[in-house]
């Protein structure tokens, strides 16, 4: 039959049309929620309620991992007690947003699905997430509708026909679901910092990947150091291989600084760097060449001196190694070192470095010392073990850190 043919050939072309590039956002946006045990939220109402109850599922329970922690995932479609407890007595407009204010911290994710991107109590819900600091993201069809420009990642199925927009919203979380189940974010990724645009319609509000992630560099941390120092024990405690740890708390400490590169090295009794992980322009790369940074650059100072130090010219300043690649630099960097302690000694060096258009500032050295020392505490294990096994050590601290 020709009207089965072309829905056929109409589907095929929508699926062509897709974003890549926000899907793959929202995949990053879900792997780090799920590193550091963040909830994530999914609503939407008729054949969408369908989907979100669909994907919270999926995402549940059809991504489990041994080598990953669980995702959280819940569906604010499912209890029809609250869900009609909420219409009947504060207006079908309110039923997402008031579960969603009960429950939603900074740093959690918000997923809506909406064909149209105009249902009331969908962008009322995802306004609250905005401004409770989580990230949000909406899957819609048509033009978007306000929802596309409400979101921090907005993935639109472009097509006006609502059955193709509800079969690949369908689709859309089995993408994204089978990707994390599969993969986990390799050396030479990008780090969500450098993924996730600014909503449009959020003012300077800006969206969070993580607790402690403002995505636009220079104006970080807009959480209290409690909260900095708390999320990075959490880093900690989630284990894993050393090397695993680093890249975790090396990306969590650039996140936290608003910056795009630095390092995180792990050193024996006689200097050597055990392990190490490091970063450049938004991007994990393989942790090589770093020996010569301990022995002759800023890591070396500051290892041989037992105190951090603050570059504001990284042009200028004799503690700062110079590469091949910045002979012919003409505009400064700044960065900031602190050591990591533990049995007495340097056992490490963290290091964060600032691209033109922002130096860091003694401010930032402070929060990056107080990382340093907390990182110190918890991870003393992975500092000093040969083999970097992680400890439940860290989860005490983060109950002291919480106050519990």
């Amino acid at each position: 039959m020709d009207h089965i043919r072309t829905y056929v050939l109409q589907l095929h072309e929508t699926l062509d049309g897709l974003p890549v590039e926000q899907i793959e956002q929202v995949i990053r946006i879900l792997e780090d929620a799920r590193q550091e045990r963040r909830q994530v939220f999914i609503m939407g109402n008729g054949g969408s309620a369908s989907t979100a109850s669909h994907f919270v599922c999926d995402l549940a329970k059809n991504t489990r991992r041994k080598d990953c922690p669980r995702f959280c995932a819940i569906g604010l479609t499912d209890n029809m007690a609250i869900f009609s407890a909420y219409a009947n007595d504060e207006g079908y407009e309110s039923v997402f947003a008031e579960q969603l204010a009960s429950l939603v911290h900074p740093g959690d994710i918000v997923i809506a699905i909406s064909a149209s991107g105009n249902s009331p109590n969908v962008l009322r819900a995802v306004e609250l997430g905005n401004e409770m600091g989580a990230t949000t993201v909406g899957l819609t069809g048509f033009d978007g509708g306000r929802l596309g420009s409400l979101v921090s990642v907005h993935i639109n199925v472009p097509s006006n026909v609502i059955e193709h927009v509800e079969d690949v919203h369908l689709s859309l979380e089995h993408m994204i679901c089978k990707a994390l189940r599969e993969e986990i974010r390799p050396i030479g990724a990008p780090l969500a910092t450098e993924m996730i645009p600014l909503a449009a319609a959020t003012g300077n509000q800006v969206p969070l990947a993580s607790a402690l992630t403002q995505q636009k560099p220079g104006t970080a941390r807009a959480k209290s150091t409690l909260e900095v120092l708390s999320a990075l024990t959490r880093a900690v405690d989630q284990g894993g291989e050393r090397s695993i740890i680093l890249q975790r708390v090396l990306g969590l400490t650039l996140y936290t600084m608003g910056a795009a590169s630095g390092s995180l090295i792990v050193l024996n009794e006689e200097r050597e760097v055990v392990e190490a992980a490091l970063a450049y322009a938004g991007t994990m790369r393989p942790a090589e060449g770093l020996e010569e940074t301990v022995r002759q650059g800023l890591a070396g100072w500051v290892v041989e001196n037992r105190q951090p130090a603050l570059i504001t010219s990284t042009l200028d300043d004799p503690r700062w190694l110079r590469r091949a690649w910045e002979e012919t630099a003409t505009s400064p960097r700044s960065a900031a070192c602190a050591p990591l302690m533990a049995g007495g000694r340097v056992a490490g060096v963290l290091t964060v470095v600032q691209a033109q258009g922002r130096q860091l500032t003694h401010d930032d050295l402070a929060l990056l010392i107080a990382m340093a020392a907390c990182l110190s505490f918890v991870g003393a294990d992975i500092l000093q073990s040969p083999s970097g096994v992680r400890t439940v050590q860290a989860e005490t601290i983060d109950s002291k850190l919480r106050g519990s």
